[in-house]
């Protein structure tokens, strides 16, 4: 799984007066201006807000880069909560409030919560030592539970090791033997590497100092206090009308292929949940109110410990205030959840398909509640005829044994590198490509016979020209 990019656009930070007396007053008077502030961008102009991320994520809809169900809230105002496209693309349901999808990765802020709840109950310690509870585990006395949360335990997910061996044993024993099989990224303490195998390890742990199994501690402390109905674990025993069906790509027609379940024993404390944007929200309403953990002992949870990784939290900023989130990767699935604690702010985005950037989305949706400048995803604005398009489609070299693959799916162009992206024709020749930061400008050049024989681009200053193969 990997994490999505982080936010760098917003710089944090508050100066540090000489006099401490003046600086709390100061901090103080900034902090009620700017919640007064706040709360005229949220209950003064909520239409217009709530008018505009919708069009946001409208647009995104009908470019096939949304496809799942959202939920933006603000100080307790619910600012859209809305499904978009196909639940079941074969059977014609379109995804709704209620859609009930996987949230792979985002299954770790919950694991980290719990795992600080049993810290609040003294059934274990964050300074614990793994050696505790598996002796003779690899660098176990130097490795502990804070480092697994932070993913700076240096345990490895790369299993090459593990497949030409066969283990013995429960699940849990056949985890910490092909564990203790890897070598370690780095020592404990002194680097950051995102690990899942340090969840799963985490998961365990929690059965040990709990009694029962990971999954019934969850529904303990987190999903019965809060009354998370519509989540849970195994996603493909579920039997319900509300869940998603999962797809590689944007389902425009019912020949689109699913994607392959992942059952939920494989990622356990990692990635195993699954939820639907009402459970988030009740989630992140419960966080909010320390229901489940004392917001002293959440604060460290959003407080980075390397590389903007805290205890299951992202931790970035935007307009001085602290945001918090994460995503997830499984396939068929993406999900996002990103909260401002200090001013209530909840965005939760779930999608069954893989080819889409949700937090590109978070971000310009953080943009429009806090009246920043953001840029409207590209679109097509020129339907070009198919044999005109079809006059694109070939290979273009980048650089030597790199290339980008211009296809053309249905009406629409796509660029291929290390990933596919589409295209939007403005005129004859002339296509923008959009990653969600910036428009790229992408030429078809021509030579005296009218034959396509480059494409080309710039970077700054650089043209970058691309012959088409012959």
């Amino acid at each position: 799984m990997y994490l999505a990019e982080q936010f760098n656009w917003w710089p944090g930070g508050l100066p540090i007066r000489e006099n401490f007396r003046q600086s709390i007053i100061a901090m103080i008077s900034k902090r009620v201006f700017f919640l007064l502030v706040m709360s005229g961008a949220f209950y003064a102009y909520a239409q217009p807000v709530k008018q505009e991320i919708k069009q946001l994520v409208d647009t995104y809809a009908a470019l096939g880069k949304f496809n799942g169900s959202i939920l933006v809230a603000a100080q307790g105002k619910v600012l859209l909560n809305k499904g978009y496209g196909y639940k079941d693309i074969k059977n014609r349901t379109l995804n709704d409030k209620h859609t009930i999808y996987q949230i792979a990765s985002l299954t770790k802020s919950f694991t980290a919560t719990l795992i600080l709840k049993l810290v609040e109950l003294n059934r274990l310690s964050l300074s614990d030592k793994i050696s505790r509870f598996y002796p003779g585990f690899p660098k176990g006395d130097s490795l502990t539970v804070a480092q697994l949360l932070a993913h700076t335990s240096g345990l490895s997910d790369n299993d090459s090791i593990n497949k030409t061996k066969t283990y013995q044993g429960s699940e849990e024993a056949q985890f910490l033997a092909a564990l203790k099989d890897r070598a370690l990224d780095f020592s404990p303490g002194t680097d950051w590497k995102y690990s899942n195998a340090g969840y799963i390890l985490l998961g365990y742990i929690s059965e040990h100092v709990s009694g029962m199994s990971y999954y019934d501690a969850v529904r303990t402390y987190l999903f019965s206090p809060l009354q998370l109905d519509h989540s849970g674990f195994d996603f493909m025993g579920l039997a319900s009308a509300d869940k998603a069906t999962g797809y590689w790509e944007f389902p425009e027609n019912d020949t689109v292929r699913a994607a392959t379940l992942i059952d939920y024993s494989g990622p356990r404390a990692a990635g195993a949940i699954y939820s639907t944007i009402g459970d988030l929200y009740k989630w992140h309403q419960g966080l909010q109110m320390g229901k489940l953990v004392s917001l002293s002992l959440l604060n460290r949870a959003y407080t980075a410990v390397k590389s903007n990784y805290g205890y299951g939290w992202i931790i970035d900023s935007v307009a001085k205030a602290k945001v918090v989130w994460h995503s997830g990767d499984i396939w068929g699935f993406k999900s996002e959840l990103a909260r401002v604690p200090a001013d209530d702010i909840c965005i939760i985005m779930l999608n069954n398909i893989e080819e889409v950037d949700l937090h590109i989305i978070t971000r310009k949706i953080l943009a429009i509640l806090y009246h920043q400048a953001y840029q409207q995803p590209a679109r097509t604005r020129i339907q070009l005829r198919p044999g005109l398009l079809k006059e694109y489609v070939g290979a273009y070299q980048l650089r030597p044994g790199e290339w980008i693959t211009v296809s053309l799916e249905g009406n629409r162009l796509k660029a291929t590198t290390t990933r596919k992206q589409e295209l939007y024709a403005q005129k004859k020749d002339y296509f923008l490509l959009d990653d969600g930061r910036e428009h790229l400008g992408i030429f078809f050049n021509r030579n005296s016979s009218g034959l396509v024989t480059d494409l080309s681009f710039t970077v700054g200053e650089r043209k970058v020209v691309c012959p088409k193969r012959e």
